[in-house]
């Protein structure tokens, strides 16, 4: 059973995009090696950011 209330309608009746991804090219300059990039999770250095979740939040707070 349709729950939908009677006066309602499809929006379109057209295709939709729902999201569109903008994923720029990532250059290949200086690469880690293996096991460096392993540990770091990317091979990129310019991707090796500093991950600040916990360490955002004082002890206070918890």
């Amino acid at each position: 059973m349709n729950e939908m209330n009677d006066n309602c309608t499809l929006f379109t009746a057209q295709p939709v995009s729902f999201a569109m991804a903008y994923v720029p090219l990532q250059p290949w300059q200086k690469v880690y090696d293996a096991a460096v990039g392993f540990d770091r999770g990317t091979i990129f250095a310019q991707l090796d950011k500093p991950f600040i979740g916990e360490e955002a939040v004082s002890n206070e707070q918890r």
